[in-house]
């Protein structure tokens, strides 16, 4: 087991809140040292045994401190990759963010077993950031629809549930898939500055990886967020693609959690929440007014990147 220097030195780095871990000293020092490298060296995570050894949400807290500790094996992995300093610089605050919106939802440092696995892949290389915007080392397109081109040579959107040979882009082509982390506005200019590195990337490091898009699923794509509230950004993010919806997901949960850091939250819930920025004005209102957010996707072919990275 990692030393509590060694614990505080990593939690620096990875720019997490020195009084976030300060609240973890406790915890970490009845840690048993044995049972926690067999937890975090093992293959596969045992979270039932994690939550039986740390009742309640204490588990929360080791997850934290599992996740701080995989800090030197994702410096091995980019030093064995060669994958440069810069791109270790950017996604190192990745953690640090998940942290502070665990602490704001809980009242205390730990994380969600899924946003453990998130940093899994991060620690691994299976995520990769550039800048502004992470994307994934490799990907299959799994939104339902295909692309094609009109005489006009105007690309338009059809649903479509399966591989289309005559599509320029269907389901289970090659991708780079984004991931937007919560690090500020989605300015222009700072997403393409990140495509434009994703881009030479993928044609130093993976020229074998053909990919015929780039690709991004979320919730921030819902149209309906340029429709209450004001966000040059957020429009000018949303129209750098061809947006589509991903049928049957219902992201208004995922919504109030990002929003407002209340898991499994409901218009109720937001009565008592500050609407200190817009985007919770906006937001509650469209929600407590009935309203609904859906999941969507944006697509920018491969084809189509030269004019917009020029």
């Amino acid at each position: 087991m990692l030393s509590w220097k060694q614990f505080t030195d990593y939690a620096a780095e990875l720019q997490i809140k020195s009084e976030y871990v300060a609240q973890t000293k406790n915890f970490f020092d009845a840690i048993d040292p044995d049972f926690f490298d067999r937890i975090f060296n093992a293959e596969k995570i045992d979270q039932e045994e994690i939550k039986a050894a740390f009742p309640g949400e204490e588990y929360r807290r080791f997850l934290l401190i599992m996740a701080v500790a995989g800090l030197p094996s994702m410096k091995e992995h980019y030093k064995k990759m060669n994958f440069s300093q810069q791109m270790l610089d950017d996604i190192k605050p990745d953690l640090g963010l998940w942290v502070d919106k665990f602490v704001a939802e809980t009242g205390f440092p730990g994380l969600d077993l899924r946003i453990y696995g998130w940093t899994l892949a991060l620690r691994k290389g299976s995520i990769l950031q550039f800048g502004r915007l992470q994307c994934n080392y490799d990907h299959a397109f799994y939104g339902k629809v295909a692309c094609f081109r009109n005489s006009e040579g105007e690309v338009y959107l059809e649903p479509c549930e399966e591989h289309n040979d005559k599509a320029l882009f269907s389901f289970g082509d090659p991708a780079i898939n984004l991931h937007i982390p919560a690090a500020g506005p989605l300015k222009r200019e700072l997403c393409i500055d990140a495509l434009r590195k994703m881009v030479k990337f993928f044609a130093a490091y993976r020229p074998d990886f053909n990919y015929k898009a780039v690709v991004c699923y979320s919730w921030i794509l819902d149209p309906t967020f340029t429709r209450i509230m004001k966000s040059t950004n957020l429009a000018d993010f949303q129209n750098l693609g061809h947006l589509f919806r991903m049928e049957g997901v219902d992201e208004t949960r995922e919504v109030i959690w990002r929003v407002f850091d209340i898991s499994n939250g409901t218009a109720a819930d937001l009565d008592s929440c500050p609407l200190n920025t817009g985007m919770r004005k906006a937001v509650a209102e469209y929600i407590k007014g009935g309203g609904r957010f859906c999941e969507y996707g944006t697509v920018i072919l491969r084809e189509e990147l030269e004019e917009l990275l020029k």
